[in-house]
Formats: structure tokens, sequence, C-alpha cells
């Protein structure tokens, strides 16, 4: 890993550290709960026995899967120590969470059947080794949501000038197109199944593995 995608991931553990006690009310936090509905929604129509949601944060959408799902195996994932340490306290031992980062996720291949990335995406520094990692620990046929924040390309251009400046504190690192992520997914051997923009605010895109 280079120095500079380091101090972009440490950018990011510090700013969810400091969100931590706060997140429900924070600006991530309200854009993170505005998308849950909607994700919930896209998840229903199939069948699923594991999920792991990366970048869980405060695990309210795990929480509100297992209230759905009670029956199926839950995992989190999120750099942030203290917010994981939020998400035990919400879903307590019946959800396994665990602090880590998801280029280098702590489960064998092949284990979950639904994989869950919510406005999470944007952070990582190597976003293809992101996926591949994903891919890896899907099952065959296994499912991706990603839920991203989505602009105009114009002011998409100007927040990825912003992200690369000193004012980001947020370890913010790219805002993608569409296309971009197409051609992200395909490269981690993962095909588009849907891509469904909501209120202009957010996309959800949903992927499958080919393995």
């Amino acid at each position: 890993m280079g120095l500079a995608e380091q101090k972009l991931k440490n950018k990011s553990r510090k700013h969810f550290d400091r969100l931590a006690h706060k997140y429900d009310q924070s600006w991530d936090g309200k854009y993170c709960q505005q998308m849950y509905a909607s994700i919930l929604e896209k998840i229903r129509p199939f069948p699923f026995l594991s999920v792991l949601d990366i970048g869980c944060g405060w695990g309210s959408m795990l929480a509100i899967i297992k209230e759905e799902y009670p029956h199926i195996a839950a995992a989190g994932l999120d750099l942030s120590e203290k917010m994981v340490g939020q998400a035990q306290m919400l879903l307590g031992a019946d959800v396994v969470l665990r602090t880590g980062d998801v280029e280098d996720m702590p489960w064998p291949d092949d284990s979950f059947d639904l994989l869950l990335c919510n406005s999470s995406f944007h952070h990582y520094p190597d976003p293809q080794k992101s996926l591949q990692e994903m891919q890896r620990v899907l099952k065959p046929q296994g499912r991706l949501l990603i839920g991203e924040p989505w602009w105009s390309r114009n002011i998409r251009k100007i927040i990825n000038f912003y992200l690369q400046t000193p004012f980001n504190l947020s370890g913010d690192v790219y805002i993608y197109s569409r296309q971009e992520m197409e051609e992200l997914l395909a490269g981690a051997n993962f095909r588009p199944l849907d891509w469904d923009l909501i209120d202009g605010t957010y996309y959800i895109l949903t992927a499958i593995t080919d393995k």
C-alpha cells in the first residue's frame, strides 16, 4: 500500500472515530439513513442466507435486515474501531462485527450470499482491489449492492477536485460516474444487473459475481 493511500485511510478512520458517538445526528449518518428503505427493497427479490455489510458504521442497516430476516447469518466490517463499538452495542452477539480494511477482509473465500456497501465505496483508495476482495468473499452467483451519492457530471468534477485538496479531512477519495463504476465492476468479474437513480440524490447498483 502506498503512502498516499494510507493517508487517505487514516483520514477516514479519524473522521469516523470522531463521529462515532453522534453518527446518527451527523450529515453522513442522515445521508445514509435515507437510503436504507431503498436498499431493503432491492434485497427482497432474491433469497440469501448470509450478508456482509462493508462500511457498516453503527450497524443500523444490519439491524433493519435482521429484523426482517432474523435467521440469516449477518456480519459487518468497518475501518473505524469506534464505529464498530457502537454497532456492537446496537446489534449484540447475534451479528459478527470486525474492525478491518475492505482490501483485506477477515473471511474465507465464498463466505456470503450478499454484500452491501452503502455510501462507503467513495472512501476506497484502491477501488479495483476492493472489488476484487468483495468478489473473493462472495459465493458463486452472489449479489453485491452498492449505494453511492449522485451528482451531475459538472458538480461531480468540482467535488472530485475538492477531494484532492488538503481541505478534505473526511478521507473521501472519488465520486464515480455510472460508466466508471461499471468498468470497475467488469474488472473484478462482476456483472451489473441494475442501476437505479433515486430522487436524483443517490443510486443503488446491483451486481452479480461471474464465477
